[in-house]
């Protein structure tokens, strides 16, 4: 968890024409001279093993192994989208100005707004920017995102500038993600959440809850990331919104569209390549959400000089007592074991070492070949996959899980395949319904539902041609009873979902 600091504001010169006069933009970090140093802020390499490390215990050996998962190698395809990113801070204030006749006139109505239509979106123009991340499972968005805002996860305490009253409380970037339900209600919600944790002494979270139309609770987002001066949200996992129910997706992508026009906050979106069923069905938030640009990491190939520089970086890590050299054998047994992505490379070498700490000590291409066909052996398919990198064989996978494996797991258990979820009659906060309502109205909506459910029942026609048998009614000779049998344990038969 990224723990927020108050700071006072310093207001600096940025040296960019039309960033001056802004207070918001004045109190950010400097800009970095070059690309370069936003990827040198990002990268991190924990504390190489010394040799009094290697003669220790093999368990203690095993436990120093969580050092590797810190480390962050910056990979050049990080360099244009932090270098976006590091803009788009900055953009979404340019029309929100607070001593301009325009941002002044823009923080009144949103502060003022009383219903979604009443902000007048050609009166005012947005300088938000949107921001995409589409990447394979593995390859660091996440570490990417915490690395390129960690200068800015600060709140800045204004209180005069130049010579004027200016008291307000800025906080520049929050971390979200899109919850596994990707619910229009959890995403609302958990901004309230981050909001008040960040500044400590709200309560917009309880006053979102108690608010039941998805209109109101779209305002009171516009209103409280006006009133705290946001600048840009990072929103993990968007990847989630394929698992959401009936139209839940799509007005999610509608709330992240407002977020951009009317409270003018710039976004940064994460996710894996399963999203783009989801985006590739609404053009015009797309369009919007991708307005800063987009990002695409490749998977690393054998011979790629970024892997070979990762796997080297990696090797700095050996705690085994008997280290040797990286070999092309063992960077070619590697490669095989991880299929180029950054996640797999470093797991695979991690794996390797837990195996031959208190036996062989010392690392060589069988290592990575045990690895493979033992803890790796579950991601065998998407690695296979990765490795090949043709088309027939990467359409089984979406985020690097296979969809095609998981369905024949499915009928080997004899489990039901999930049926499609239907939005009809859907409540617009389905939780809050089922959650804070009164236990008469559940039970009398229940019991409305059954009646309705036999009235329907009764009235439905009986099909022409087919005759329902009655309980111990006998049957035709040749003809088989639609009568399912009971199971051998005396319990109704049950298909349980996945």
């Amino acid at each position: 968890m990224i723990i927020y600091q108050s700071t006072p504001a310093e207001y600096k010169p940025t040296g960019v024409r039309k960033y001056d006069g802004n207070a918001y933009i004045e109190a950010l970090p400097l800009l970095e001279e070059t690309k370069d140093e936003i990827l040198d802020r990002i990268a991190y390499y924990p504390p190489e093993f010394t040799e009094a490390d290697r003669r220790k215990g093999d368990l203690v050996r095993i436990a120093e192994l969580a050092r590797i998962g810190s480390l962050i190698y910056a990979f050049a395809e990080y360099r244009r989208a932090a270098t976006a990113a590091t803009i788009s801070i900055r953009d979404a204030y340019l029309c929100r100005n607070p001593f301009t006749v325009e941002g002044q006139r823009r923080r009144t109505m949103i502060a003022t707004l009383n219903g979604p239509d009443a902000f007048d979106a050609m009166a005012f123009k947005s300088s938000a920017k949107g921001q995409l991340i589409m990447a394979v499972t593995g390859s660091g968005k996440t570490t990417l995102g915490g690395g390129i805002f960690a200068p800015y996860c600060h709140v800045i305490e204004h209180a005069e500038y130049r010579g004027h009253p200016f008291r307000c409380r800025q906080i520049p970037v929050i971390p979200m993600a899109v919850m596994h339900d990707a619910s229009l209600l959890s995403f609302c919600v958990q901004f309230f959440e981050t909001i008040d944790r960040i500044l400590g002494n709200t309560h917009y979270a309880k006053e979102a809850k108690a608010v039941r139309t998805i209109a109101l609770m779209a305002l009171l987002i516009h209103k409280v990331a006006n009133a705290v001066s946001l600048g840009l949200i990072f929103i993990d996992d968007v990847h989630h919104l394929r698992a959401a129910k009936g139209k839940q997706a799509d007005m999610v992508l509608n709330l992240l569209s407002q977020i951009l026009e009317i409270a003018g906050v710039s976004l940064m979106l994460s996710a894996t390549p399963a999203l783009e069923p989801v985006i590739a069905q609404s053009v015009r938030n797309i369009r919007k959400l991708a307005s800063g640009g987009t990002s695409k990491f490749p998977v690393m190939r054998r011979n790629d000089p970024q892997w070979i520089a990762l796997a080297t970086a990696l090797w700095r890590y050996l705690i085994v007592r008997r280290p040797g050299p990286l070999t092309e054998d063992i960077l070619d047994a590697w490669h095989n074991c991880s299929g180029g992505n950054p996640a797999f490379t470093a797991m695979s070498f991690t794996f390797a070492q837990i195996q031959e700490i208190g036996d062989r000590e010392f690392i060589d291409e069988l290592s990575f070949q045990r690895v493979a066909e033992t803890e790796m052996i579950l991601l065998k398919p998407a690695i296979k996959a990765l490795l090949s990198g043709k088309a027939e064989d990467l359409q089984r996978f979406d985020d690097l899980v296979p969809k095609s494996g998981l369905l024949e797991l499915q009928d080997q258990l004899g489990w039901a395949h999930e049926a499609p979820e239907t939005a009809e009659n859907e409540p617009e906060f389905p939780e809050l319904d089922e959650a804070e309502g009164p236990p008469a109205a559940r039970k009398s909506k229940a019991r409305t539902t059954q009646s309705k459910a036999k009235a329907k029942a009764k009235a439905k026609p009986r099909t022409k041609g087919k005759a329902i048998a009655k309980p111990g009614a006998k049957t035709e000779p040749g003809s088989k009873s639609r009568r399912r049998p009971p199971n051998s344990g005396g319990l109704p038969t049950v298909q349980p979902s996945f």
